[in-house]
């Protein structure tokens, strides 16, 4: 038995080798091949996710100051600034849900992601409906109790 383990006849340099370069080899083309996705897309992703609930949340940061401020009797008109893309894409505000859900819509254009942010039961007693796209350059929320 002992001699069984000290026989390394059957052990090549050139085969060992060959094999460590082939292995090397398919790890290399299985992370290039795969490098798209592990480097770009999953990053972009999270990154996409986080910025629209920024935005999502700016937009109901600002109907809430809105709310607090409100006339009883007259208007107000704000304008405000978003950014013109959101990970490479562009979006839009959809609050057309927020009286019946009390929920703002963020969703991408082009990849049809979307996230959602509460307004904390604003829109019971104020009614907020409208959509905003991030490639028009006016964005402004209007308010009029007279009617």
């Amino acid at each position: 038995m002992k001699n069984l383990f000290k026989d390394e006849k059957g052990a090549s340099l050139l085969f060992e080798y060959i094999l460590v370069t082939l292995i090397c080899i398919g790890f290399f083309m299985t992370v290039t091949l795969n490098s798209n996705e592990i480097f770009i897309k999953t990053p972009n992703e999270a990154v996409m996710q986080d910025e629209m609930s920024d935005v999502g949340n700016m937009m109901s940061t600002m109907i809430t100051d809105m709310y607090l401020v409100l006339p009883p009797n007259g208007n107000i008109d704000t304008g405000y600034r978003i950014p013109e893309k959101v990970g490479r894409e562009n979006y839009v505000i959809n609050a057309n849900i927020a009286y019946t859900n009390q929920i703002i819509e963020v969703i991408s254009a082009s990849s049809g992601k979307n996230v959602r942010v509460t307004i904390g039961g604003i829109a019971r007693t104020m009614p907020i409906n409208g959509t905003a796209s991030s490639s028009s350059t006016q964005h402004v929320i209007s308010y009029d109790s007279t009617r």
